[in-house]
């Protein structure tokens, strides 16, 4: 996929996983043509990826230029005149749109640029049409008046200009609950549009252009929701990575980041972290100075310092939405009553068991106040008017390590000692599992066969002998881009190959290798059928036509073996394959 939106998450193989929440996002942007799609809000906590996959999501629709215009908007945190937002938010979408229009992808950078001009708008604007020359000229006007019509004229124009030709827009709004906190009538920036948002009243409901939203604040953008616009969104709430996405997000940072981690240790940060991709990250980013990602005591030790150091970016990120509750309401109860529902974050208490439990001496309306407030701030959940904790071990050892000794007798010792039992199930876990010869030693296996080949060309004579049946004057090389590859999001049947060891645009010269496509079985005992190489030869001819690859080799490695008859495919075949162990083994 070629990126027209420059996204976040830097680079591009970083973004990891969300197969099952792309594919449901992607057939919502689909059913936009047909105008069966209802604006829908993306909810979860901050640094859970929202981001990305927004950005995802519009590189693709763009690249697949199948009928829906993408336009994605950012709302900025920091005070904001109404009159320049609105200008901001109307170029923005004009050059996305004509970047679209053209197939000209300067245009989309140039639309995410601060300095972006009605000058530069009404020039790219002729090559569309008179039309939206015309359509500019008169927004220009309404900015220049500082008329009090911009911000409407601004917020309906992927819609109307939708509707007049018939064509189509998602709308991407991130951080949609600054609109009501950061945008201001006045330009002395005094009087706050603390309604901003509740223009999209009507604007969201249009099946043309619906909005997919998404916030860092879950709670501030529920309550601006439910009390300014019930029933105009549904709510798609983001989780946390399974197992298998999260074990292939490490190797992927491990790799990127060149930072070495080990089959048990990827194993248990997988665990320890429950999938989250930002304490995965995290993790690798660490500034602790004595970072070690492959062992037990390593991760220990670097998890403890982003818990419980003040430089540690997990505990300060915690602490924002802790900091942002805790001033606007009578902090001893408010920590009294998170320290309680972290405790016992696998139950839920009503208003009444709270203040029962806790000794509370408020009314039920004070009561309610507060924890409207810490619900607010993502520090506390609800359903069905029953309260509880965040489900998430590491968040209340972050507000034990900062608050626990304020509240009631605590010493950091214990969240030490807790970590360390909490490393020791894990570790019993994994044994288990490798008794089984669990199912992660493939992704291990396929991570370890990654690293080889980034360097192999350097030995090549080595690597070489490590691989039966490659043709005679076979060099590896630099590569591109070595990753597993997964089919795009909708293709059916969906496949994956392990190993896809990309040349420079698929094709060979004299300075550039064959590209590599490999499938890989890490079993104790059972050998690679014929039957299993059949299916990679399918499987490969989708890639090659999807990818349009024309000079390849494909190779199989099974650390098990190959049975005859499919030794005797992947001969007649030209495939190379190996069983040689060394490629499990860190060169």
């Amino acid at each position: 996929m070629k990126t027209y939106l420059k996204e976040k998450i830097g680079h591009h193989d970083l973004f990891t996983g969300r197969k099952q929440e792309m594919t449901y996002l992607l057939k919502w942007i689909d059913k936009i043509k047909k105008e069966l799609s209802q604006s829908t809000a993306l909810l979860s906590r901050r640094k859970t990826g929202k981001t990305a996959i927004l950005q995802r999501l519009y590189n693709l629709t763009f690249e697949k230029n199948d009928g829906v215009i993408p336009f994605y908007y950012e709302v900025k945190e920091g005070k904001q005149w109404a009159i320049n937002f609105s200008q901001d938010f109307y170029l923005t979408f004009i050059f996305q749109y004509i970047a679209f229009k053209t197939r000209k992808e300067e245009y989309v950078e140039l639309s995410t640029q601060q300095q972006k001009t009605f000058a530069d708008a009404i020039s790219a604007a002729q090559q569309i049409g008179q039309y939206l020359v015309d359509h500019i000229i008169g927004m220009e006007r309404l900015i220049q008046k500082e008329s009090g019509l911009s911000w409407g004229a601004a917020r309906e124009v992927p819609y109307t200009l939708a509707l007049r030709h018939d064509e189509r827009v998602v709308q991407m709004v991130d951080e949609f609950q600054y609109l009501n906190r950061e945008i201001y009538w006045d330009e002395a920036k005094t009087n706050q549009a603390n309604d901003f948002a509740a223009g999209y009243m009507s604007t969201a409901e249009y099946k043309n252009a619906p909005l997919l939203i998404a916030g860092s604040w879950v709670g501030w953008l529920m309550n601006d929701l439910i009390m300014m616009l019930p029933g105009r969104f549904k709510f798609y709430s983001l989780e946390d990575l399974p197992q298998d996405e999260a074990i292939e997000m490490i190797y992927r940072y491990s790799l990127v980041e060149d930072i070495p981690v080990s089959e048990e240790s990827a194993h248990l940060m997988a665990n320890l972290t429950e999938g989250s991709p930002f304490y995965i990250s995290r993790l690798f980013r660490s500034s602790y100075s004595d970072k070690d990602l492959t062992t037990q005591d390593g991760v220990l030790q670097t998890l403890e310092f982003e818990t419980f150091h003040e430089n540690g970016e997990i505990r300060g990120t915690w602490l924002e939405y802790i900091n942002s509750a805790f001033p606007r309401i009578n902090e001893q109860y408010a920590k009294r009553i998170v320290l309680f529902l972290s405790k016992h974050r696998d139950k839920s208490f009503s208003r009444q068991a709270l203040k029962k439990e806790l000794g509370l001496d408020m009314s039920d309306h004070e009561l309610d106040k507060k924890l409207q407030a810490l619900l607010r701030s993502d520090i506390i959940g609800e359903n069905y008017f029953k309260y509880h904790g965040v489900q998430d071990n590491i968040f209340d050892k972050v507000f034990r390590g900062r608050y626990g000794g304020e509240i009631e007798e605590f010493e950091l010792s214990e969240l030490h000692d807790e970590y360390k039992a909490l490393f020791e199930e894990l570790q019993k876990k994994y044994l288990s599992l490798s008794g089984e010869y669990n199912r992660y030693k493939g992704a291990f296996a396929e991570f370890m066969i990654i690293q080889h080949l980034q360097t192999a060309w350097q030995k090549n004579a080595l690597y070489c002998s490590m691989m039966q049946n490659l043709p005679l004057d076979f060099k590896f090389g630099e590569y591109f881009s070595i990753w597993p590859y997964h089919s795009p999001p909708l293709h059916e049947p969906g496949f994956q190959i392990d190993v896809l060891a990309r040349a420079q645009d698929g094709e060979t010269t004299p300075s550039c290798p064959l590209t590599l496509i490999g499938e890989v079985k890490h079993r104790q005992t059972i050998k690679f059928s014929l039957a299993e190489a059949e299916e990679f030869v399918v499987k490969v001819k989708e890639l090659i036509q999807l990818e349009k690859i024309t000079q390849y080799l494909l190779f199989v490695f099974s650390s098990a073996g190959f049975t005859k008859d499919a030794l005797d495919y992947l001969q007649a075949q030209g495939i190379a394959w190996s069983e040689d162990a060394r490629w499990l083994i860190k060169g």
